[in-house]
């Protein structure tokens, strides 16, 4: 079985899909996040190998006003939304 570590009110796990970092299920939804061959700044959940995290702060700080503003098809940002990658990526990847 998948290790999973609760950040929060989620619990994180390693992602089952190829190109994916991290899932996190949401109500009956599983999410998974993160582009397995792009660094973060940094992971909350420990799972993932130290050498993806950049922890620059300058690339954080493009990363989230850049994904801040991403909206979903009725126009809401997805950044406030628990049922969204972008969501869970800004918590647990970027500490946001």
């Amino acid at each position: 079985m998948n290790k999973s570590v609760k950040v929060g009110k989620y619990e994180y796990s390693l992602s089952t899909r190829k190109n994916k970092k991290l899932a996190v299920t949401v109500g009956k939804k599983t999410i998974h996040f993160g582009e397995k061959t792009m660094e973060h700044h940094s992971d909350k959940t420990g799972l993932l190998d130290k050498k993806l995290s950049h922890n620059d702060e300058k690339r954080r700080a493009n990363y989230l006003s850049r994904s801040g503003g991403i909206k979903d098809a009725s126009g809401k940002l997805t950044k406030d939304d628990p049922n969204s990658s972008n969501y869970h990526a800004i918590r647990i990847l970027w500490n946001g």
